[in-house]
This record gives structure tokens, C-alpha cells and sequence, in this order.
């Protein structure tokens, strides 16, 4: 086990942590967000709790919106940060716990209706338009391929997509959001507001 960092300040030692809170995002020594995902489970475990104490005296139109209050505004916070990671299964799972308990269908019936019916993204297509949403923000900060080279191709005008030495860079929101933002049709790609692409983003 390497040793770990000694640190002072002004003659005193800073104590070693494993993990940290960092704009709301929760990271651990290595970079992960599986701290996050643990913390962020605990939230949504609470805001099911209060949606499910509601069902008996309200509609699903007032659990849709309390849906959005107090559990999808926690869900959507950093997602283009750990949505990708092999843990998110489990936030996914209380996703789908909370919509059955908004349709007060059992919990074993499938809510691939569910999100069509009440109108709302799943985690995996939650953090695609997040991401997706976020590069075409950073347009300026991008290059396309005919930046690079004089070839006229039909894409030409997509995001030029470098070559990944490490696992880092080929999972980071960047590098996967302009390979899924050059798979969006020419014309939301193309979209001078990208404001008003958004809803664009989630029906493609």
C-alpha cells in the first residue's frame, strides 16, 4: 500500500480523508462517484418515502409534481458526472420505484409505459441529454472536422473526436458527448439556439 500524502498548514498536519464534497458532488480518493451514488440513494430513499405517503390522498397529476420537487431535482444534480458509472444501475432502480409508485402499479410491472405516460426521461436517456445538452453549450470550445482537414465528408461538420490513451478520457462527458451529439440529425446539430434544441435533444 503506497503511503499516503502528508500535508501541513501553518505548522499543523492536515488529516487524511478518503472522500470529499465538492460542489455538492461527493468523490472519493480515486475519482469515483460511487460515494456520491451512495449519498445521493439515501436522498432519493427519503423523497420516495414522502411521494408514497401522499398516494392516498392525492392524484397523480400532484405526485408528478412532487416527483420533480423533491426527487428528480436530486436525480438530474451532476449526472453528467457519475450517469455513465456501473453503480448508476441502482439509482435507476429507485427511479423506476418511484413512477410505479406514482402509476400504483405493482412492482413488478414493467414502466416502460410508465415514463412515456408521465412523460418523463430515464436515468440512461436523462444523462445523454445532460450531456449532449452541455457540449452543444460549449460549442466554441470544440472543433470540427473541417478544422482538422480539407476533406469534404458528410461529416465534415461534426465534432472532431480524439483518440483516447486512457480510460478517463474515453469515459468523460466530453469525448462521449461529441460522439453522441455527431449522431443527432443535421438539423438539430445545426440549430443556432441551442436553448430551443432541447426538447429537440429529448425526441431524437
Amino acid at each position: 500500500m503506497p503511503a499516503l500524502p502528508q500535508a501541513t498548514l501553518e505548522d499543523r498536519e492536515i488529516p487524511y480523508n478518503t472522500e470529499t464534497k465538492f460542489l455538492g458532488v461527493y468523490l472519493n480518493e480515486n475519482v469515483k462517484c460511487i460515494t456520491h451514488i451512495r449519498h445521493l440513494s439515501s436522498k432519493l430513499n427519503t423523497s420516495l418515502y414522502m411521494i408514497k405517503a401522499l398516494t392516498s390522498i392525492t392524484s397523480a397529476h400532484v405526485l408528478r409534481i412532487m416527483y420533480f420537487a423533491c426527487f428528480h431535482f436530486h436525480l438530474r444534480y451532476g449526472v453528467i458526472l457519475w450517469g455513465d458509472d456501473t453503480e448508476s444501475k441502482k439509482i435507476f432502480r429507485l427511479q423506476k420505484k418511484a413512477l410505479r409508485i406514482i402509476g400504483r402499479v405493482g412492482q413488478h410491472v414493467s414502466c416502460r409505459n410508465l415514463f412515456k405516460d408521465l412523460n418523463i426521461l430515464t436515468l440512461p436517456c436523462l444523462y445523454i441529454s445532460e450531456v449532449v445538452c452541455k457540449i452543444r453549450s460549449n460549442w466554441e470550445q470544440m472543433k470540427q472536422n473541417e478544422e482538422i482537414h480539407d476533406h469534404n465528408t458528410r461529416q465534415k461538420s461534426d465534432f472532431h473526436t480524439q483518440y483516447c490513451r486512457t480510460t478517463l478520457f474515453k469515459n468523460s462527458y466530453e469525448n462521449v458527448g461529441m460522439k453522441l451529439f455527431n449522431k443527432l440529425l443535421n438539423t438539430i446539430k445545426n440549430a443556432e439556439n441551442h436553448k430551443n434544441s432541447k426538447e429537440d435533444y429529448r425526441n431524437t
